[in-house]
């Protein structure tokens, strides 16, 4: 049976809903009472209630507080806060503090006995479900909101919904975006001797410990950006804090990868800015600091921040370089003496770039080259050309041809002969280094493509195996986890838990049907440990228990089947 305990400093409430509940008819033990946190504590540790109902404004010691400890010795307790304050902050602190339910009162006794219901419910399927199943249903619901939490970065870049929009998404995931300042960092990351797809134990482990040390905690937000490496945004009162959390953030995430000598890494940390329509501005000068990493090859430098005076914004022409007049200008060689020549950073950036980094990349290149050199038409085409061979360089490389993308992005010699501004040669030059791009994930699908069906066929060999998980099967076509998860998804439109799931549901159908294995043979032949998870999980997706299931198949196929 489930023990409940209740925390209620109003004796009118606490009476009432003691006396409003038949606990025996709902298979729950009204297991004891206090009238504050302090008085309920000591009870608690010696009761072991399972579910735990607790007021959040209390004298002495909080309902908030008091789950705090309660979850630090007894971390299964389910806790059930009511509270007469609709305010997200005591909402967020709860689900961070793993409260089970956040209800406001009042509150209808049907209501109340509603979510008791439920929450007992939801412990004695866990019960069922076993220990070592528990983490697994843990795994399924990590995936999902990892792939909601990757929806949400990419909607706060593309900026396509409405402010409330996205800050009810955010709410969703536990996630407060209301501030009056916010500050991307971006976080490029890689394996030593591989590839940004590479799998490596230490990148887990990274990954880790940054939603450890960082989600949540002080403002900021953390994302796991895949082959892209992560991202930390930060939430604050005004431009001086956020500075300050970002610097902080910084130095805790160089500190974390000293211990990992196998990862290389480069920080590029964005301006601040005021609204949350303008996220998507500072993870562009995010991008553009972070691009800087493929014009400093050779140095020690790893984290570069963006200039606090630049408006923060794509389209600002004053932050450009080039104008129309003075095409036939002088050439000053100093700032190019200075500088790696354009073409090894496009090099470097077509390898292990991404298109949000192509203008930011070619804003750099032509400020370090200085406005002079731009404005002067020689100058300009002998860039334009560096830069076009790079890219021809490239694509023959991967077995892709230049033509591929000049058909879309227009001929080069027109563009080299029209005289057009550097305004316009920058465009035209961002339109190709975006198409390379495309060209070159369009190949690497086509090499993944290959990869998924080595997966898929791997899960359709093992799926019986108890052990076989996401990171077994990533290490196996040697793709991060996170990667893997992404692209599997995207291919399959399911996650690979819901895939794994499936296969084992399928064959466990047919055994059903042509076999007469009981029900936990059964479990245990498709890779369940536990016959009441495995019973569990068949009536959850298949509307019906293995018995039911099996009945109807005799039925059906007036046969006598077994």
């Amino acid at each position: 049976m489930v023990k409940l305990f209740l925390c209620e400093d109003e004796i009118v409430m606490r009476d009432g809903i003691k006396k409003h509940i038949d606990w025996e008819k709902e298979g729950i033990e009204f297991a004891g009472e206090a009238s504050d946190g302090e008085l309920a504590y000591p009870m608690i540790l010696e009761i072991k209630p399972d579910i735990l109902l607790t007021d959040i404004k209390m004298p002495f010691m909080d309902g908030l507080e008091l789950s705090e400890l309660v979850k630090k010795e007894l971390p299964d307790i389910k806790i059930i806060i009511l509270s007469g304050y609709d305010e997200f902050a005591y909402a967020q602190r709860a689900v961070s503090l793993g409260v089970t339910e956040y209800l406001l009162k009042p509150i209808s006794p049907a209501k109340l006995k509603e979510s008791i219901r439920s929450v007992a419910e939801k412990i004695e399927e866990e019960r069922a479900l076993g220990a070592s199943e528990a983490e697994w249903a843990k795994e399924e619901q990590a995936e999902r909101l990892a792939l909601e939490r990757n929806r949400l970065f990419d909607t706060l870049i593309m900026n396509n919904m409405s402010a409330s929009e996205v800050l009810d998404k955010a709410k969703e995931q536990g996630i407060a975006l209301t501030a009056r300042a916010y500050q991307m960092t971006l976080v490029s990351l890689t394996v030593a001797g591989g590839s940004a797809y590479s799998f490596s134990e230490s990148r887990n482990r990274l990954k880790s410990e940054l939603e450890s040390e960082i989600d949540g905690k002080a403002g900021m937000v953390f994302f796991d950006r895949g082959i892209n490496g992560f991202a930390i945004l930060v939430t604050a009162d005004n431009e001086e804090e956020a500075d300050r959390i970002t610097h902080k953030a910084v130095d805790l995430i160089r500190a974390l990868l000293e211990k990992y000598s196998d990862l290389e890494y480069f920080i590029g940390a964005g301006v601040v800015v005021n609204r949350l329509s303008e996220i998507r501005n500072t993870f562009y000068e995010a991008s553009r600091a972070l691009a800087n990493r493929f014009l400093m090859e050779g140095t020690d430098e790893r984290v570069v921040f963006a200039e606090k005076n630049r408006s923060g914004t794509s389209g600002d022409k004053e932050a450009r370089t080039g104008a129309d007049e003075g095409k036939a200008g002088r050439v000053n060689i100093e700032p190019v003496l200075d500088s790696e020549s354009p073409h090894k950073a496009i090099e470097s950036f077509l390898r292990t770039g991404t298109t949000a980094e192509a203008e930011p990349l070619l804003d750099s290149i032509f400020s370090a080259i200085g406005e002079q050199n731009i404005n002067s038409l020689i100058f300009l085409n002998y860039l334009t050309m560096d830069i076009y061979l790079a890219m021809a360089r490239f694509l023959r490389e991967i077995g892709a041809d230049i033509s591929d993308a000049g058909r879309d992005c227009g001929d080069i010699n027109e563009l080299i002969n029209s005289s057009k501004s550097a305004e316009e040669v920058r465009e035209a030059l961002k339109k190709y280094l975006v198409k390379v791009l495309e060209i070159r994930d369009s190949t690497s699908a086509k090499k993944y493509s290959r990869l998924l069906s080595s997966a898929v066929s791997y899960i359709d060999d093992n799926f019986a195996n108890e052990d076989i998980s996401l990171n077994k099967v990533s290490s196996y076509v040697n793709i991060s986890p996170n990667h893997f998860s992404t692209i599997f998804s995207q291919e399959m439109g399911k996650t690979f838990i819901e895939y794994l799931i499936g296969k084992r549901m399928e064959k466990a159908r047919e055994l059903l049907m042509t076999t007469d294995m009981r029900s936990s043979e059964i479990a245990y032949a498709v890779g369940y440990k536990d016959p009441h998870y495995f019973s569990y999980t068949f009536k959850k997706t298949q509307g019906m228990t293995t018995k039911e299931f099996r009945s109807r198949g005799k039925s059906g196929s007036g046969e006598g089947a077994v």
